[in-house]
């Protein structure tokens, strides 16, 4: 019964690719390129932010990611759903491996990291703005035909309880953090000092 939903709702949304080259293409590189996106706002966030608590909570969005991705690993290893182009239904307009497609690492690793920004209050907003570009990276990844709906679906539950568990333990995590923010204000530190020496 679920398979048959699953497999009904990938072809209403894969029967409009191979239509619409440019429609096609966008999908392909939003399937595909769009985490990047996330690294980016990362790193921007990293560096924006001046004060300890933004960086180590940002530490925490990438203990969330790290986490989901784990689980998205484990259930590989006692789970197997075949991609749609390997029970042969649908249009396929991204090369892939003939791997198990529950659930999506890429859904995965930006629903994380949207989640994780959702509950912080500073990033709420960037957050909310990340998980429909989630959504829509991974509805691009059904309309590409490598996933089925149910894939994206199972994502989306795995980065929304990663990013509960990270933060609800954040006292676990908090000292390694404040070590790794030290450290990289030693590092900033210790750069100025040789810039400043060769100067000089």
């Amino acid at each position: 019964m679920l398979e048959e939903i699953n497999y009904s709702l990938f072809q209403g949304i894969n029967k409009f690719a191979g239509y619409n080259p440019i429609f096609d293409t966008t999908a392909e590189l939003i399937a595909e390129y769009l985490p990047f996106l996330f690294i980016l706002v990362m790193i921007y966030c990293w560096f924006c932010k001046k004060d300890d608590i933004s960086k180590i909570n940002l530490l925490s969005v990438g203990w969330s990611t790290f986490l989901a991705l784990l689980v998205n690993f484990l259930i590989t290893l006692f789970y197997f759903h075949p991609r749609p182009f390997m029970v042969h239904i649908g249009k396929l307009l991204i090369s892939h491996g003939p791997e198990t497609s529950f659930p999506s690492d890429h859904a995965t690793f930006m629903f994380s990291i949207a989640f994780a920004f959702i509950i912080l209050d500073e990033f709420r907003i960037t957050g909310i703005i990340l998980s429909l570009l989630a959504l829509i990276g991974g509805m691009a990844r059904v309309f590409a035909g490598v996933h089925f709906p149910f894939d994206i679906a199972g994502s989306f539950g795995i980065g929304l309880i990663s990013a509960i568990v990270i933060f609800t333990l954040k006292g676990v995590f908090l000292p390694m953090n404040k070590r790794l923010v030290e450290f990289y204000k030693n590092l900033l530190m210790e750069n100025s000092i040789q810039k400043n020496y060769r100067q000089h």
